[in-house]
């Protein structure tokens, strides 16, 4: 039997299994089985019409209920699940309510399923020709089709959909073809990043997915599948992007290139209903070894960022924009959440992201002229204020000028509106990780990650194991705010000392 499909559903409550032999659906804490398609059968159609030998003969088919599964996903903790069965062309989808056994639909396609996603408002399915149908799932009415340029050999698509209902879609736009956005420039769509600021791309008064594709292979687009429009496009990696991933509450976006070295959370900042920008980036060190991501999963609050790779190793990476003290796990009467302890209470420059600290210090440069220009009178009542621009900046230009990360950046003053745009930080390491307990010689693991509190939760494609972790629990140092003044290079040797393995409370056997 072979493990064709693990997936949580969106709130890590229910993890199903899609082998060569059959489906089920397990909860995740407790864990237990809650659904086998070897002990359940589908007894009825929503279709009450008697055209009756073929409709018949599928019905008996399905009362089996034992067909080897290539898909199954999960809408949250409702009974709504789709189920793509294993065949020879894996091109029918079936979407059933399986608490009342009742077949809802069946969807028929011109080309196999790669992969299906789904949220409260849409569904989203991915063909091997390329082609990406959207559907409003509360009719199941097909909306949109996208084209993709997909290779023959690839199985496996890259992209992903938010779980929350603003249903953004995510995909590398080198896969795009060109009609897929009518044409239209893409000027307006365009996030900035030093990246494409070293480039003359900006000037072109119509900027086209060619061009786009032309400049390299790393930018990433955002759909809006509510109203079908590109939402922002940005330049993710420099490479291919290998792995998408988006946040619970939709405004961050994690991505990995086929490298598997640096991996990248943009956040995204919503203006007004038409615009998106991009806020804070943060780049986080996987490793230095060229390895293939085939998970990334976001904590459900956004904290944390679960990686995994064809190693045996799973990476955590904390997100929170504060200072980069450690990350505790408090538990309430009622229930356990993971919140940031880092001086929750203040708000001093202990608890400033880097991004916001290297660009004060680029704005107070450009305007200490202007400064100089006030009347004493002027100076004097604001000279509190410029001492403490002043020491501040004594204190950062150590960590974030004399870094490659900055220096490209810096050469370009005294440019305005460098200030508006990301600053790519020194990437940091994970905080914590878990070395799985099973290994075999030459083999590549896959896994996928889910949260509960401070639980993590491993699925292995190589055994069938759904594995349960505790997250370490870590302390705050009292000298977290002078650590603070080291240089990133000793900070990032320090977090890769301090980082701690997870360590497990059960597992079980999911086949």
């Amino acid at each position: 039997m072979y493990i064709n499909d693990l997936a949580f559903n969106p709130d890590y409550s229910s993890i199903s299994i899609s082998t060569t032999k059959n489906h089920k659906i397990f909860n995740c804490e407790p864990f237990g089985e809650l659904y086998s398609s070897s002990e359940n059968q589908l007894k009825k159609t929503l279709s009450n019409s008697i055209e009756e030998e073929e409709e018949q003969q599928e019905l008996t088919n399905d009362d089996k209920h034992n067909y080897p599964t290539k898909l199954l996903k999960m809408l949250f903790s409702t009974s709504l699940t789709i189920i793509v069965p294993q065949d020879e062309n894996t091109k029918v989808l079936k979407i059933y309510n399986l608490k009342q056994n009742l077949k809802i639909v069946d969807l028929k396609f011109e080309s196999n399923i790669i992969d299906v996603k789904l949220n409260r408002k849409r569904l989203v399915v991915f063909l091997q020709n390329g082609e990406i149908h959207i559907y409003d799932l509360s009719c199941i009415k097909l909306i949109k089709i996208l084209k993709l340029h997909i290779p023959e050999e690839n199985s496996e698509f890259v992209g992903d959909l938010s779980v929350n209902d603003k249903s953004w879609l995510c995909l590398p736009l080198n896969l795009l073809s060109e009609s897929t956005l009518m044409n239209e420039p893409l000027n307006k769509y365009i996030g900035i990043t030093p990246k494409i600021k070293e480039t003359n791309l900006l000037e072109n008064p119509v900027i086209t997915i060619e061009d786009l594709k032309k400049d390299g292979d790393g930018w990433l687009l955002v759909y809006d599948t509510i109203n079908l429009k590109p939402i922002i496009i940005f330049k993710a990696h420099d490479s291919l992007i290998g792995k998408i991933s988006i946040s619970h509450q939709g405004f961050k976006i994690a991505t990995a290139s086929i490298k598997g070295t640096i991996l990248r959370v943009f956040d995204l900042v919503q203006i007004d209903d038409e615009t998106i920008n991009l806020g804070n980036v943060k780049n986080l060190r996987r490793g230095h070894n060229l390895t293939k991501i085939n998970s990334l999963s976001f904590h459900n609050q956004d904290l944390i960022l679960g990686c995994g790779s064809e190693s045996n190793t799973v990476h955590l990476f904390k997100l929170n924009n504060k200072n980069n003290n450690d990350l505790e796990l408090k538990e309430n009467q009622d229930d356990r959440e993971i919140y940031d302890h880092s001086d929750d209470q203040s708000d001093g420059e202990a608890n400033r992201s880097s991004s916001e600290d290297l660009n004060e210090s680029l704005a107070n440069l450009l305007l200490s002229k202007n400064q100089q220009s006030q009347p004493t009178t002027q100076i004097e009542e604001d000279k509190p204020q410029l001492i403490k621009q002043k020491s501040w900046f004594k204190k950062t230009k150590k960590k974030f000028i004399n870094n490659q990360y900055t220096s490209s950046i810096l050469k370009k003053l005294p440019y305005k509106d460098l200030f508006e745009n990301l600053i790519w930080e020194p990437p940091t390491r994970s905080f914590a990780y878990i070395k799985l307990p099973e290994y075999i010689q030459d083999s590549k693991n896959k896994v996928e990650i889910g949260f509960y509190n401070d639980l993590i939760f491993i699925a292995s494609y190589q055994t069938g194991k759904f594995y349960q972790y505790q997250l370490p629990k870590q302390k705050i140092r009292k000298n977290s705010i002078i650590n603070n003044e080291n240089n990133g290079l000793n900070d990032e040797k320090e977090n890769h000392q301090n980082r701690e393995e997870c360590y497990i409370i059960n597992q079980y056997d999911m086949i």
